[in-house]
């Protein structure tokens, strides 16, 4: 992986790799990794929709620690 993606985005790449989980990387941080000078502070997946693979994401979330995150909350 490049060396310019920051260390949270490479913790979440790392781990969809590591459970082997069928996405497309898309967006600032695929322009990064071809060697593109973006800057992004997020990632943008399209996951694969099958039960195999959403329960590796269910895996590699829950490693993460990840958790929904309610957008009525916030203060827009």
């Amino acid at each position: 992986m490049a060396a310019l993606i920051q260390s949270p985005i490479r913790k979440v790449l790392s781990s969809i790799e590591q459970h082997q989980i069928r996405a497309l990387l898309m967006g600032g941080q695929a322009c990064i990794l071809y060697g593109g000078a973006e800057f992004s502070r997020d990632i943008d997946l399209a996951i694969l929709a099958s039960k195999k693979n959403f329960v590796r994401l269910a895996a590699a979330l829950d490693e993460l620690a990840a958790h929904v995150i309610d957008e009525d909350s916030w203060p827009w």
